[in-house]
């Protein structure tokens, strides 16, 4: 009676018991991909804040060490390895303690031209341009004000031309 019981059971719950384990599986597996591609992207992204790009691939460094040496696979990646290096920016004498790091010189002319505007209404107080970054539309820069404030502006460039600006902080 006992073993019919138990074996009802069983039974009962072998199918939804295989159903949990196989979605139980799933997940796992799931969660050690997510992890290993995170990895990946963390450590691509370390090496392009180190301006390492393309160095120390594990991709390329496995594919040539199993396979055998030719010309076309040791010349390839001496070509791509070495990226193309910015072209200098002259900065304009307004912005000279900013960071220009990813400023087109179009927009540090604009940020000083307009650094320069403020100068002048204001009477001769310049507030201090922190960093200045820019992509091809907009520029975004950050001002020291008066009484340790902090303000990011953000204007939108158009020929040369500021479009429209917006100040937060």
């Amino acid at each position: 009676m006992v073993a019919g019981a138990l074996t009802d059971a069983l039974r009962d719950l072998w199918g939804p018991g295989l159903v949990f384990l196989a979605l139980c599986g799933w997940l796992v597996r799931r969660a050690f991909r997510a992890a290993r591609n995170e990895s990946i992207l963390e450590e691509q992204r370390l090496r392009d804040a180190f301006g390492q790009v393309g160095m120390g691939d594990d991709t390329t460094s496995t594919s040539t060490s199993t396979s055998t040496p030719t010309p076309t696979s040791t010349s390839a990646p001496t070509s791509t390895t070495t990226p193309a290096p910015p072209s200098p920016v002259r900065v304009p004498p307004q912005l000279f303690r900013a960071d220009v790091r990813g400023a087109l010189q179009e927009h540090l002319d604009v940020v000083a031209r307009l650094q320069a505007e403020r100068e002048a209404a204001t009477g001769g107080t310049r507030p201090d341009v922190l960093w200045v970054r820019s992509n091809p539309t907009h520029v975004a820069w950050a001002e020291l004000r008066p009484g340790n404030r902090e303000v990011i502006c953000v204007a939108q460039i158009d020929d040369g031309a500021v479009v429209a600006r917006w100040q937060f902080g």
